[in-house]
């Protein structure tokens, strides 16, 4: 079986993304959370987001926590 991981990177100030909260989610008849986690000091969580049987055939969403983040950095953010 495969596994999913992500690697988050902070391309405004060219580092990685530490502390980024990644949610994943199964997507069928329903939209499911299956995984959460938040990314370390290397913008890649510590562990994959789903490997083994837990990785199964689908349509995934992963969602990213970057209006948490750059919050956190002060950054200026607009307002979509």
């Amino acid at each position: 079986m495969g596994r999913l991981t992500t690697h988050v990177l902070d391309t405004s100030l060219g580092r990685p993304g530490a502390g980024v909260e990644v949610t994943v989610y199964r997507v069928g008849d329903t939209r499911v959370r299956v995984a959460s986690a938040f990314t370390n000091a290397d913008g890649r969580t510590d562990r994959p987001l789903l490997e083994g049987d837990a990785f199964t055939r689908g349509i995934y969403e992963i969602e990213f926590g970057a209006g948490a983040y750059f919050g956190r950095s002060g950054a200026t953010l607009s307002d979509p």
